[in-house]
């Protein structure tokens, strides 16, 4: 479904190598300076209106969780959120290794167009089973 090739990068194509371990690096640093500060996020609309969780609901616990490295916890609170933090980790330290081995090749990820509706599917079916998980498990802490 999803390829994984190594090949030069393209003329004008976004250096990925460098832009998303930097997001990932000023993400962790603003999170610990959020909690550091005590500072509270505001109440979920979504919430209040129909007492169930958003897809993002559990999302700050799920944060100071892995400020803590309480990774069980991190990930009962929120999964998806704990799943895009583990791959923004990987791709950082693979990041670092390609600086650091001053790499011509570039790891990229491609999606063949005939599988495109069945990752669409199962993607769907992903978020279905996360906000399920939301709704059961938040529900009880």
């Amino acid at each position: 479904m999803i390829s994984i090739t190594r090949r030069p990068s393209f003329p004008g194509e976004w250096n990925h190598e460098l832009i998303w371990p930097l997001a990932f690096l000023g993400s962790v640093a603003g999170a610990f300076g959020f909690f550091y500060l005590g500072l509270e996020t505001p109440g979920c609309i979504f919430h209040g209106l129909t007492h169930l969780p958003c897809l993002g609901c559990g999302g700050t616990r799920c944060v100071r969780a892995l400020v803590h490295f309480d990774f069980g916890s991190a990930f009962k609170f929120h999964p998806a959120f704990f799943a895009v933090t583990v791959f923004a980790v990987l791709w950082s330290i693979y990041s670092i290794i390609f600086w650091l081995r001053r790499d011509t090749l570039r790891l990229r990820f491609s999606i063949k167009e005939d599988q495109r509706n069945k990752l669409t599917l199962l993607a769907i079916i992903f978020v279905g089973l996360h906000w399920a998980w939301q709704c059961y498990y938040l529900s009880r802490v």
